[in-house]
């Protein structure tokens, strides 16, 4: 006789059927759609509210598939924009799931999800969750063993992010454990708290072309370059990698043709790098980024009880230098702003006047990546 939970608990154990219990549809390769109330008991102790919320998610995903090597590129649009890329070389997620991974509740975790220090992962809602809070989530390319690309596009007016994302932690002796203090919980602290956590990985953290440039030599260190294939054409790199178990993160490194490389990052990553930038990731212009670990800090491992409070703020307040693609807005200098301002001021002052409309200060402007915002004060006119 069951006489309890725990009892029916254990002969459904026994029977191996208590896995077909908690799911509703049984997806093939390992993938799974979860029944309502195993999701629920697999709750995770987030949702998706912030950028730094989706950085975890896509990183916790990228290790429970066994990936050695994970590039989280970003790159932020005007004020309001920010795209997000997750590269990594695990397991893949073969192409008939693609879609599928994206509804609530499917997930490749069949057992008990995964528990660690951010909750249960497992449940199938976080991509889910993902899709519908960002603009845009979709897989760029994925297989069986060839890794995964997921490009992401954020609306910063929904899903906010930190507003000092170069601003860098401090590394500090917790009882003889490095931890991560000061500074804001942003995306280079999300990801060096989860790189504390998970040693036996390498985490890579740029732009877009920093990223490219990076797999390319990553590449070029692991396999002999003379071996490497050469690709001029799209159909002989494409016919390449579908038919081998070439890993994405080697993709970048079959080509030294800067329109076969554009090819490549606008198909494969969805990226839209610059021709210029194109050429210096070529011509290896662009330096690597090492991997993200104690020594991105560039300070020795810190002890509280060696440091005054003055000198753990100045290092708290260090700033993460990353290149930037473009920054076009920096092309201009001030003075030709300015001189532009003054044609404008002269637009505005002859139209206004019909409208008894005048400024009431001088034009305003402010430089932010690719954009130049212009501020301008009307005032009634006497």
């Amino acid at each position: 006789m069951l006489n309890n939970n725990a009892d029916l608990t254990r002969f459904l154990s026994d029977l191996d059927i208590k896995d077909k219990l908690n799911i509703e549809e049984d997806l093939g390769n390992g993938y799974v759609k979860l029944k309502i109330s195993e999701a629920e008991r697999r709750q995770a102790l987030q949702d998706i509210h912030t950028v730094e919320d989706i950085i975890i998610e896509l990183l916790r995903n990228s290790r429970d598939a066994g990936s050695k090597n994970i590039f989280i590129g970003t790159k932020k649009i005007g004020n309001n924009r920010r795209v997000i890329y997750c590269i990594d070389d695990g397991d893949g997620i073969p192409p008939k799931f693609h879609n599928l991974i994206f509804q609530a509740r499917v997930t490749s975790k069949l057992d008990d999800g995964i528990k660690d220090s951010y909750g249960f992962h497992g449940r199938g809602m976080a991509l889910f969750s993902m899709k519908l809070t960002a603009d845009e989530v979709r897989i760029t390319f994925s297989d069986h063993l060839k890794g995964t690309s997921i490009y992401i596009d954020v609306n910063l007016e929904i899903i906010p992010e930190k507003k000092d994302q170069a601003l860098l932690p401090q590394l500090i002796d917790n009882d003889g454990k490095p931890c991560l203090s000061g500074g804001v919980n942003n995306v280079i602290k999300v990801i060096m708290e989860f790189a504390l956590q998970n040693n036996d990985i390498n985490f890579y953290y740029g732009t877009p072309s920093q990223i490219i440039a990076t797999m390319r030599q990553l590449s070029f260190k692991k396999n002999n370059q003379k071996d490497s294939p050469k690709f001029n054409h799209w159909d002989e790199f494409y016919n390449f990698i579908m038919e081998n178990k070439t890993v994405i993160t080697n993709f970048p490194s079959l080509t030294d043709n800067y329109n076969i490389l554009d090819e490549i990052t606008k198909k494969i990553f969805n990226m839209d790098i610059s021709q210029r930038n194109l050429q210096r990731i070529i011509y290896n212009e662009i330096n690597a980024l090492e991997p993200i670990n104690l020594n991105l800090i560039n300070d020795k491992f810190l002890n509280n009880d060696n440091e005054d409070s003055i000198a753990v703020e100045k290092k708290s307040k260090k700033k993460l230098q990353l290149y930037d693609e473009l920054k076009l807005a920096n092309r201009f200098k001030d003075e030709e702003i300015r001189c532009i301002i003054k044609t404008l001021e002269e637009i505005v002052i002859k139209y206004g006047s019909k409208h008894l409309v005048t400024l009431d200060n001088n034009i305003e402007f402010k430089k932010a990546n690719n954009t130049i915002n212009l501020t301008i004060n009307l005032k009634q006119k006497n």
